[in-house]
């Protein structure tokens, strides 16, 4: 049941959920929005990259991919609130307009931190998994840069979507961490379901509910998206540009690339380690500076 709109001032970005046009039907509305804008009409705008970027290239197509695929529902998904739900654009992402690029870097470095930790580790254990490619300067240092701002972007939108809109809609009817944590989860691993070449059928889909539940579990502690989106953009820029795995359908410049027995329960393994180092990072940064928050959302 809808609950009136509360008068304090949004501590965690999940308040947001019950404030302005809280209704069941404009959130459904809004969900069938939000997805037809980041599924679908958003990236139709990537032919627009395909235009302009001749090159076939790994990375040119992750320019046009990453930037070009998402930049216009980057734009577009924060609207959406404000005119169907007669909130700020900005409240899809955090309690109040501040933007926190400290806690994007640290996210950023936190995911950079765990994947270079597992890589070394996972080296050691088997060095030759671990393929070499070189780089050419001239041209990978710029592409670190690009790749940055797309991932940025791409990131951004994914959690927007996903940690917010779909965690706001959700948190909108019932309290439960559970239903507000598994819902997006699970929607969330829904269009990555081609991003691996293996022929586990729907399994494929565990890694990325994994992580969903990750990259959900550091908005709730820390109270916005910019911290997720943080570790999202750094784990897709790591794999993009540094260590990246041949199961991967998705191109990249990585200087290492790794291989496994492609079985996705070693996938499912190896996303769960990694979720828990970065839990713990996020949980130590978020303790030591006391940034962590608790929402308050209400009765049901």
């Amino acid at each position: 049941m809808n609950t009136p709109a509360p008068s304090s001032r949004p501590t965690h970005y999940l308040e947001w959920a019950r404030r302005g046009k809280a209704g069941f039907f404009r959130y459904l509305l809004g969900g069938l929005l939000v997805l037809a804008v980041s599924l679908f009409f958003g990236q139709i705008f990537s032919v627009v990259g395909a235009l302009l970027i001749s090159s076939q290239g790994a990375a040119a197509t992750v320019l046009k991919t990453n930037f070009f695929g998402f930049i216009v529902s980057f734009l577009l998904i924060p609207l959406i609130v404000v005119l169907l739900h007669r909130r700020p654009w900005w409240s899809i992402a955090m309690p109040a307009r501040s933007f926190e690029s400290s806690r994007l870097a640290v996210g950023a470095g936190i995911a950079i931190a765990a994947a270079s930790l597992l890589s070394v580790i996972s080296y050691a254990l088997d060095p030759t998994a671990f393929h070499f490619h070189g780089i050419d300067p001239a041209s990978w240092i710029p592409m670190l840069f690009l790749a940055a701002v797309a991932f940025f972007v791409q990131a951004s939108t994914e959690e927007m979507v996903y940690r917010g809109y779909l965690a706001q809609w959700v948190a909108a009817f019932t309290r439960s961490p559970l239903l507000i944590l598994g819902i997006p989860a699970l929607v969330f691993s829904a269009p990555h379901f081609g991003n691996v070449a293996s022929d586990a059928g729907y399994l494929i889909l565990l890694p990325y509910v994994v992580m969903g539940l990750v990259l959900w579990l550091v908005a709730w502690r820390s109270g916005s998206l910019w911290m997720g989106a943080g570790i999202h953009m750094g784990n897709n820029w790591f794999i993009t540009m540094f260590v990246g795995n041949e199961a991967e359908r998705l191109p990249n410049v990585s200087m290492f690339t790794t291989t496994g027995s492609g079985s996705v329960w070693e996938m499912v393994i190896g996303h769960l380690v990694l979720g828990v180092v970065l839990l713990c990072l996020a949980e130590v940064v978020l303790r030591r500076y006391r940034l962590a928050r608790s929402p308050s959302l209400g009765r049901d």
